[in-house]
């Protein structure tokens, strides 16, 4: 169980948001959720010819609302910038198979948790390795090996990050930051690059989407209102100077927020 965990993640779930509360309306749209399940089925087939062996991990990472949040958000940030629709999806798709394989690595205890060192262990660091490496062939075969390097770095961010949240004594902001933060960067980072904005251009995007999803996380999520309307603002000010005179889906949803 992802809960059995010493800290933060599903922990202080308890009692805060429901898992429904993540889907608000203003994100899951009815062809929101429609990509979304194209999203879950390409999942699937990524994932062949292990899917029966690996599946058995999905309970577990479901029971997160962010793990549904991120497939979500990334395909706002390809739509945001007008990328074709089939592309943000196959980067959705990437950027959860990365996201599922971290959880699968959260899963390897220590010896005080009472890890056995069998076959089961091996099975799940080497699933969890399996799946990484194959999202660096999936970005070629999506003709996105230009960002392979980004991808790399994402890789390496957040098993460090994992490292802060469970032998740091790290809190939760910097878990976040650490553990979800690099996702979020480089989701929207990707669509920038995929879209030829230059290289300045580029990371201002990366910061709204940090920021944006931060929010999303410690507001709908872990009900942190007042550090997530932190990150909030930061979002509007990095939305305002793009000075993008077309108001899009990630606009309305900062102003829901900032509502809220």
């Amino acid at each position: 169980m992802w809960n059995d965990r010493k800290r933060y993640p599903l922990l202080m779930l308890r009692n805060l948001v429901s898992k429904e509360d993540i889907l608000m309306d203003f994100i899951f749209t009815g062809e929101m959720k429609a990509d979304l399940q194209e999203v879950d089925n390409i999942f699937r087939k990524s994932l062949l010819p292990w899917w029966d062996e690996i599946s058995v991990y999905m309970p577990g990472a479901n029971e997160d609302p962010g793990f549904k949040l991120l497939p979500a958000m990334v395909i706002n940030a390809y739509k945001y910038l007008g990328i074709d629709k089939n592309l943000a999806i196959q980067m959705a798709n990437l950027f959860k198979i990365i996201h599922f394989a971290s959880k699968i690595h959260v899963l390897i205890k220590d010896d005080e948790e009472g890890q056995k060192h069998n076959q089961e262990l091996q099975f799940t660091i080497l699933i969890g390795d399996y799946i990484f490496g194959k999202v660096l062939r999936l970005l070629l075969e999506t003709h996105a090996d230009r960002l392979l390097d980004m991808f790399a770095t994402m890789i390496c961010d957040l098993n460090e990050g994992l490292i802060v949240e469970y032998k740091l004594n790290a809190g939760l902001s910097e878990v976040l930051a650490r553990t979800r933060g690099p996702l979020y960067h480089k989701a929207f980072l990707s669509a920038a690059h995929m879209a030829g904005w230059a290289e300045d251009s580029v990371e201002i995007y990366g910061d709204l989407g940090y920021n944006l999803c931060m929010a999303l996380e410690l507001i709908y999520i872990y009900a942190q209102n007042a550090t997530g309307k932190e990150y909030l603002d930061k979002a509007q000010k990095i939305s305002e100077q793009m000075n993008i005179k077309e108001k899009s889906a990630l606009d309305s949803l900062m102003g829901e927020m900032a509502g809220k």
